[in-house]
Order: structure tokens, then sequence, then C-alpha cells
């Protein structure tokens, strides 16, 4: 098929280091990969050029007036979006599109309206939730995006919770599928290596390595990882937390916390890193944390410790509950429970044999259920269902 990724939303670089720009290029990827062209329309293209695989990339950049307000340039730049899909839709004769849900937008329900396209949107959060303190027509804002799940034919989403706030404002449980995160198992992938030489770089010695990669977000849970680090000190020196990712004041911010608190040599930040250098930072890892998430959110970053052979200690949401078998995988939380993480933490630093056993476990269990072939498969198959007509909107 020919297929329009439709990406309109103002926060996610395509050719970014952020999770959600990853699960962009890795889903158009993985569906190039299977015989279909993919042309991206995006709003915000991103600079890493690095990252671009071959990817077609067409962005209208958003017009930045600081009096337009962020409702109004979310909802204006539908209008330069729209007018750019219909060129491209019509230049390159496409036949489906995959929408990324996104604030104020009205583009894909546009295109399905014009041009009878079958067309699926991907839900991985309510931006009315996540940007509430940014908006200041928070009904208007709601509005839209009850019409828009409303008028999608069919909807994929990452987790349960997602499924049943879809059905509280009115889309028909038909329509939606549970679709996981997914993971490139090829750049995912044990590398013994590559670890080592990731730890000589960060200076890690032979010190018991926790892991993080993500940004510093607040709701990723950031804080904790500075309350483990203490608590872990009270039992044992030889422990580093290295957390890769995040920039700017965030990082200075949590680096000094750090060393007020004299965790400097147990909690690392190392920063932004190129994309291809992650899988040997988490290959240093002995053990991998998430050290929270939002209760409908399905983190990338889960599923790239799990390919990387490495087990996770991560909280009990729906999502993590769904891919980590407490015990097999992994050890499971509850939610902010730094204690209980900890715990986990220090039967893991005592013995290594249960890492190793852990680590393969994820290994195989992502390489059966949550590869982006799989994905790919699911997402073709709900295409054809769209265009036969078994998923449709009831008039």
């Amino acid at each position: 098929m020919k297929i329009l990724y439709l990406c309109p939303d103002l926060g996610i670089p395509v050719l970014g280091r952020r999770g959600c720009s990853t699960h962009v290029r890795e889903t158009c990827c993985a569906l190039r990969a299977a015989g279909h062209d993919v042309t991206i329309l995006c709003s915000n293209k991103g600079n890493d050029e690095g990252l671009a695989q071959g990817l077609s990339i067409v962005e209208v950049k958003p017009r930045r007036l600081r009096k337009l307000g962020y409702d109004v340039r979310n909802f204006w730049q539908n209008v330069p979006l729209y007018r750019r899909a219909q060129q491209i839709v019509e230049r390159e004769k496409i036949e489906a599109v995959y929408e990324r849900f996104s604030l104020y937008s009205l583009v894909g329900t546009w295109l399905t309206r014009r041009y009878h396209l079958p067309r699926m949107v991907e839900v991985n959060a309510f931006l009315t939730v996540e940007h509430r303190d940014k908006l200041h027509f928070l009904s208007l804002a709601r509005r839209v995006e009850k019409h828009v799940a409303r008028r999608a034919p069919a909807l994929v989403v990452v987790s349960q919770p997602l499924l049943e706030a879809l059905v509280e404002i009115g889309v028909e449980e038909r329509r939606i599928s549970i679709m996981p995160m997914a993971v490139d198992v090829t750049h995912f992938r044990p590398d013994r290596r590559a670890g080592e030489e990731m730890r000589r770089k960060w200076r890690l010695g032979g010190r018991f390595v926790i892991g993080y990669v993500g940004s510093l977000s607040g709701w990723h849970g950031i804080s904790l990882l500075h309350e483990m680090a203490a608590q872990l000190r009270e039992t044992r020196e030889d422990f580093v937390i290295l957390v890769v990712g995040g920039e700017g004041e965030q990082l200075e911010r949590n680096r000094a916390k750090a060393a007020q608190a004299g965790l400097e040599d147990h909690l690392v930040f190392t920063g932004s890193v190129p994309y291809n250098e992650v899988p040997a930072c988490i290959n240093a890892m002995d053990a991998t944390l998430v050290p929270d998430t939002s209760y409908w959110t399905c983190p990338t970053k889960m599923f790239e410790y799990q390919a990387s052979g490495v087990p996770t200690v991560a909280p009990k949401y729906p999502a993590v509950l769904k891919a980590i078998d407490h015990g097999e995988e992994g050890f499971l939380f509850e939610p902010r429970d730094v204690s209980e993480a900890t715990r986990y933490l220090l039967r893991l630093a005592d013995d290594p044999e249960l890492r190793r056993a852990m680590g393969e476990k994820s290994r195989r269990r992502v390489l059966s259920t949550q590869s982006w072939q799989h994905n790919v498969g699911r997402i073709v198959n709900l295409f054809e269902r769209v265009k036969s007509g078994e998923l449709s909107i009831e008039p």
C-alpha cells in the first residue's frame, strides 16, 4: 500500500531522540521493510539527519507568533497541513492514512471525508490531560478530541486504560485494538563487548549498574531515582544508577541535586546520547528501571531493555503487567514505592545468575510478541478490515 503517516504533534521531532520520535520512525521503517510506501507528513521534522534511514518526510512548520497562543497555533496548523496532505494524496496516489492522535488535529478526519481512504488513528495519550496547564480552551480541545476519535474507523491504543477512556467518550469498542509498543530486535540485542566499552567510557568499573533511558520529565519519576540512590547507599557502595537522556536545565538541575546530596558518584547523568549509542548504554547495565510513568502509558524503553537481555524493575501499571511477569523477566513494585523497588534492585545485585536468567527470558519474550514485524502485520490487517467495511463508523 501507499500510506500517508500523519504526525501533526508539534512536540514530536520525527528525527529526534525522544521515545515518541523513535516510535514514529520505527513504525514507518517497519512498514517500508514489509514492502509498503510511506510518506510522513509532520509539523516537526527534527534535525538529526542521521536518523532519517531513507524515510520520506514532509514538514509543514507551524507559525511561531507568540500572540497566536498555544491553542490557536495548534488549531491553525490544520490549514497548511491539510493543503499539503491533499497534494501528497493526489500526487502519490495514497491508499491509506495512519494518524498519530494529536492535539486539535482534524487533518486525518478531513482527508477521510474527502477521499474516502481507509484510516487508522493511533492513540498513545489524551493530550488534553497531558497538556492541560497549557490550554486556554480546554472544553474546545476536548470536543475536537472526541470528534476525531469518534470519526475514526479504526483506532489502536497501547493499553487497556486508553481503550476504556475511548469507550467512555463514545467510541465503539469493536473499532479499538490494543497494540502495545514494539522494538527493533536487531538494533537492541545483547552485546557484552559494546557494554564493556560503554562502562569504560563512563568509568563505571565493576560496579553494579542500574540503568534508566529516557527524558528527565517529572512524570517519568526522575525524583524517585534520587531517593533510590540514597536508599541503596545505606546498604552498599558498589553501585551506580546510569541515567541516559535529558538536556538543558533539567539535566543540570538533576546533576546539581545529586551533588548536593553527595550522590554524584552513584547517580550519573549522561545527558542525551545519539540513538545509535543507546543499545550499548543498555548493554552496560546489569538491571534496568522504569521508575514511574503515566497510568495509561506503554513505555518504549521497557521493550528496549528486554530486547537487550537485561532484567527490568518497573511499577505495576496495566501495560507493564502485560509485558513483564513478576519474578520472570523482572520485578514489579507498587507505583512510587521506593523501598520496594530498592529491595528488588538489591536482590538483583546479589544474584548474577538470576539476572542472567531474567535477561534471557526477557529477550525471548520480546522476540515472540513485541517486534515491529508483529505490529506491522496487525496494522495491515486492520487497514484491510476498514477497506472491506468490516470496521466502519455507525451512521
